[in-house]
């Protein structure tokens, strides 16, 4: 009987999928011990934990995240970053292409953004000044890009 979890304070019984099916039976602990908890707490209520996200995320190249890396790269975080750099014009340039014409052929465009995102800017999480002070090659070649997202699509196929 460990999949369960009794909040007092909000009078809340949590229970698993495994939980239910065993109350179910009128006959086993678990129906016995939500009679019980009835009974001791007035107004409970039955909440089903459905999901439990993970503590960490593991990437295909063995990195170890405490939260999911792509969070909170979005569109407007991607043009943000790109427009306080000094080479903005031509990376805006194949940005845009890269979401509005290419990213669309594709299943997602924001994969072909985030994807070309990440190589143009593997250190952006890292040391985000890097981009200021040294100089850098811009990607304007995307098949890579493009062709490593068929392959993953093939995959999972």
């Amino acid at each position: 009987m460990e999949n369960y979890k009794i909040n007092i304070v909000s009078k809340t019984l949590i229970i698993s999928s495994a939980f239910e099916k065993a109350m179910n039976d009128t006959a086993s602990d678990e129906y016995r011990l939500y009679v019980q908890l009835q009974h001791d707490i007035p107004g409970l209520r039955v909440s089903r934990r459905t999901h439990k996200s993970p503590i960490k995320y593991h990437t295909k190249d063995g990195e170890v995240f405490r939260c999911n890396q792509y969070k909170h790269l979005t569109y407007e975080n991607m043009e943000h970053f790109i427009n306080a750099l000094p080479k903005r014009d031509e990376l805006l340039k194949v940005y845009h292409y890269i979401r509005d014409k290419a990213g669309p052929a594709q299943t997602s465009p924001y994969t072909a953004v985030r994807k070309w995102f990440v190589a143009q800017f593997p250190n952006f999480r890292d040391d985000p000044l890097f981009y200021f002070t040294n100089d850098f090659k811009v990607i304007t070649d995307i098949t890579p890009i493009i062709k490593l997202e068929q392959e993953e699509l093939k995959d999972a196929i």
